[in-house]
């Protein structure tokens, strides 16, 4: 990934090492009907690209789950974001990818109660995740 405005570069090899290991702390199993995974990067304008043509909201946002196990993330987004919550950049590019995992694992955040309870069982997913050693 280059070092454009809008880009971040992500160490990717460690973020995919706590993703494989995240498969086996999920709360809930994923689809059967998933034979892969895809993190997709993207930047900005991409992001907000896909979420206005997908969820008629063309503004930019963090990550986007599409059911067939496509995640797009946004580091640009993660960048910003990260500071707020006390995060680590690629902490929070993680948390990201463990919110994806989380929806297709059935998890859903529509409603008040729906998005609390999921931030509650991402954020000890988070914890798991990072406690692990790689």
């Amino acid at each position: 990934m280059s070092n454009q405005q809008n880009e971040v570069p992500v160490r990717v090899r460690p973020l995919l090492q706590r993703l494989k290991s995240s498969l086996s702390l999920l709360p809930r199993a994923l689809p059967g009907h998933l034979t892969a995974l895809h993190f997709v990067l993207v930047d900005r304008a991409t992001m907000a690209q896909v979420h206005g043509a997908f969820l008629d909201d063309p503004t930019e946002t963090d990550v986007i789950t599409f059911p067939y196990g496509e995640i797009l993330i946004c580091p640009a987004v993660a960048r910003e974001q990260a500071s707020g919550y006390g995060f680590e950049f690629e902490q929070e590019v993680l948390l990201y990818a463990l919110h994806g995992l989380l929806h297709l694992a059935g998890y859903e955040d529509a409603s008040p109660a729906e998005a609390k309870q999921m931030a509650r069982v991402q954020g000890r997913l988070l914890k798991r995740v990072l406690a692990v050693k790689l």
